[in-house]
């Protein structure tokens, strides 16, 4: 259990002021002042500055700040324990993105539990922002994510290289063919929702070729990779998307890729969890088991 002040420090980091920290946790100001003045005083460092009307970290409470994070963290997982060891041996709480999830995981998962048929899993899938968001909260335990994120802020490790590749029907004229990025222009775009990881790496690869994606015809926005993939096996346009989404559909025949100039991206998969957990070990545990059950 973490000693009260530590939340209301949290607290005051998120909202920026202490009037709104003292509203959300239900404090008066002055016991908000009081509980940060004591953790100044424990570590003998200045957590505040103020700029404007908000308070900013100083460099020593930013570092205090990430550290508390991951305690926060910790402790949350060592109630889990605590609480189900009297039933239940462990638990693993687990995030990942959509391409991961419904196409990478499943096999995984399969070996895993049956080696381990007493672990209690819970695996969350979101795309990227949600993810991160869910980890810091102590809500999951460790994410695989195919987004961005900043490698500063987090334990991480390379789960995989994967290759990002332009999708079609297999009627399509362009289907198994090379093409300009713009010959493609006139193609309805279906896309996964601001936030996913491979839409952002799209935009991205996009943009570095100088266009964007209102350079297409029409852009469809849908959260579902399976339905993304129907429609575009039923001819209704094109996709951009992880080869590993669609392996199964690309083998078969049903779908097709095409092979945009400049367009040739790989990205990574990573294996993320907060820095300097107790629990480090135990997720290595399960990201070596993960790489080495993997199915191609």
């Amino acid at each position: 259990m973490l000693d009260f002040r530590v939340n209301t420090f949290l607290t005051v980091c998120e909202n920026g002021n202490y009037t709104k920290a003292a509203e959300k946790l239900g404090l008066t100001q002055p016991a908000v002042t009081q509980h940060i003045k004591y953790i100044e005083d424990r570590y003998k460092i200045r957590l505040f500055v103020k700029d404007g009307k908000t308070m900013r970290l100083t460099p020593e409470g930013g570092l205090l700040r990430e550290m508390f994070i991951t305690l926060s963290s910790d402790c949350k997982k060592i109630d889990r324990y605590i609480k189900k060891m009297s039933d239940e041996p462990g638990a693993l709480l687990m995030g990942v993105t959509k391409s991961i999830g419904e196409y990478v995981m499943p096999d995984i998962l399969q070996k895993y539990l049956e080696t381990n048929p007493s672990v209690r899993i819970s695996m969350d899938v979101e795309n990227t922002a949600y993810l991160l968001d869910y980890l810091r909260q102590g809500v999951i335990d460790f994410c695989i994510i195919g987004g961005k994120f900043d490698k500063n802020a987090y334990c991480h490790r390379l789960f995989s290289i994967e290759k990002f590749v332009c999708l079609c029907g297999s009627s399509n004229p362009f289907a198994g063919k090379t093409a300009d990025i713009e010959q493609l222009f006139g193609e309805r775009l279906f896309l996964r929702e601001n936030g996913s990881g491979s839409r952002d790496i799209f935009k991205s690869s996009l943009n570095q070729l100088g266009y964007n994606e209102s350079n297409f015809k029409t852009v469809t926005e849908i959260g579902s990779i399976d339905v993304i993939k129907y429609l575009v096996k039923k001819g209704m346009g094109i996709t951009f998307m992880y080869e590993a989404a669609a392996l199964k559909e690309i083998k078969s025949g049903s779908l097709s890729t095409i092979d945009v100039k400049g367009f040739d991206i790989s990205h990574e998969f990573s294996f993320v969890y907060l820095k300097n957990s107790m629990f480090a070990d135990e997720f290595d545990d399960f990201f070596n088991f993960a790489v080495n059950n993997r199915v191609s």
